[in-house]
């Protein structure tokens, strides 16, 4: 139906819309207040979306660099070696200076062979590029030790850290004794920069500690030692 612009038919549906007057001012009718807020809308969401391609193709970037591999498996296979022979050391030492047997992980005896006349030799069928983690753990006192070796990742870049774990008894006022876990950091470095021989340096210190603790049985020892030599990690 064709409706005469001068007329004053009354067509509710099809009524013009009037503006108001707001404190002297016209107001826009509440459908135009809603197609520019729209507009408004769509050119911010414009805006934001690239911002937010933006910021998803740095994390993609980012995630990507950490899952690449930045060591060879031969790189990898050094570094384990040198510190899963510093770890089977420190395991015999225990067993045979203290006679205590730490669990050991990976266990000793799936990557060394015994020659007789204690002698050892590493077994060459082990891969050892795949191990990440190697742990040597004391559960026989009242409280878990836990000397801890990883490769870690950060921003694409593979560290070697050595920590000790320890589950600690700490005196808090009225509190009493409490329980505590606690990481204190030996030895940090740039996998590309790894040297057995720095570790092996690095980890006397804490290792006497430790061995002093065992063979007194008072963890205490370990503990002064680590709040005093190293640090939190």
């Amino acid at each position: 139906m064709f409706i005469n612009p001068h007329s004053h038919a009354s067509i509710v549906s099809e009524r013009p819309v009037r503006a108001r007057a707001v404190g002297g001012v016209c107001a826009q009718p509440s459908g135009s207040r809603r197609r520019g807020a729209q507009s408004k809308g769509r050119a911010g969401g414009g805006r934001g979306i690239k911002m937010l391609d933006a910021e998803l193709e740095r994390i993609s970037a980012e995630e990507a660099g950490a899952v690449t591999d930045d060591l060879t498996p031969e790189e990898r296979a050094r570094i384990v070696k040198g510190i899963l022979e510093i770890f089977f050391n420190i395991w015999i030492r225990f067993a045979v200076d203290l006679g205590r047997e730490l669990r050991m992980s990976p266990w000793q005896w799936d990557f060394v062979i015994y020659d007789g006349r204690k002698h050892y030799r590493l077994r060459e069928g082990f891969n050892f590029s795949r191990v990440t983690e190697a742990t040597l753990e004391e559960l026989s006192l009242p409280y878990a030790h836990k000397l801890r070796a990883e490769l870690r990742r950060l921003r694409g870049t593979t560290y070697v850290q050595v920590a000790f774990h320890l589950e600690e008894e700490r005196e808090y006022g009225r509190a009493g004794a409490v329980g505590v876990s606690h990481a204190y950091i030996i030895y940090l470095e740039r996998a590309k920069r790894f040297s057995a021989r720095e570790l092996r340096r690095h980890i006397e210190g804490p290792l006497r500690a430790w061995i002093r603790s065992e063979a007194h049985s008072d963890p205490a020892i370990l503990w002064d030692y680590c709040h005093r030599e190293l640090r939190r990690g």
